[in-house]
């Protein structure tokens, strides 16, 4: 896969996460920068792919996810 189509791929997918990132950041934080709500939900759609959960994050950073939050996530998940 190229980078163009990598970031192509990244950009809609940030679209689609929008309404629920949205959410999230909005909600009252259970966790240091909600990195509960982004690990449950990474984790529900990668179903234990590294790359796939790599490429999912990087999506909802783009729609306005903590960076923080999500690389938490992902440094739990995938240690």
């Amino acid at each position: 896969m190229t980078t163009e189509k990598l970031n192509e791929m990244i950009a809609e997918l940030a679209d689609a996460f929008a309404p629920e990132v949205k959410q999230i950041e909005a909600s009252l934080k259970t966790t240091q920068n909600h990195y509960g709500k982004y690990m449950a939900l990474i984790s529900m759609l990668c179903k234990g792919d590294p790359v796939t959960g790599k490429v999912y994050a990087l999506a909802m950073i783009k729609a306005g996810a903590n960076p923080s939050g999500v690389g938490s996530a992902l440094k739990l998940l995938f240690p």
